[in-house]
């Protein structure tokens, strides 16, 4: 068996509407549908969901991971996204492969905003 593309992220959140209205108005992603157990996003060139905590499932946003979402301009991006609301944990700040900072979703999960450096690119498929 082959393992085809990744094509989706599922991200448990405690508040559906507080995370549905982040994720639509301040990180501007599509939202395909929203249910009561269940709401999409689109995010380019994966899907993003959002799923309800339950007995099964509990939010941790410390469990090591985080999405990340790459930008051409960090300044006009990060300027944008608080324009909207949204909060850094970490402010953006210079990295070996470009410019980096953290934004934080209602539960606290980590969105990296990353404008990457020329050279990293096309590591990235970004060109």
């Amino acid at each position: 068996m082959n393992v085809g593309k990744l094509g989706l992220i599922m991200i448990v959140v405690k508040d559906m509407e507080r995370s549905v209205t982040f994720y639509r108005d301040v990180l501007g992603l599509d939202l395909l549908f929203k249910q009561g157990n269940w709401s999409q996003f689109d995010a380019g060139n994966i899907l993003i969901g959002l799923h309800p905590e339950g007995e099964e499932v509990k939010v941790s946003p410390t469990s090591g991971c985080t999405l990340g979402i790459y930008v051409d301009d960090i300044v006009k991006a990060v300027s944008e996204l608080k324009r909207r609301g949204g909060h850094f944990g970490i402010e953006p700040r210079e990295e070996p492969f470009g410019r980096w900072g953290l934004l934080r979703d209602p539960d606290g999960y980590g969105i990296q905003i990353i404008e990457m450096a020329r050279g990293y690119r096309e590591l990235h498929k970004l060109d």
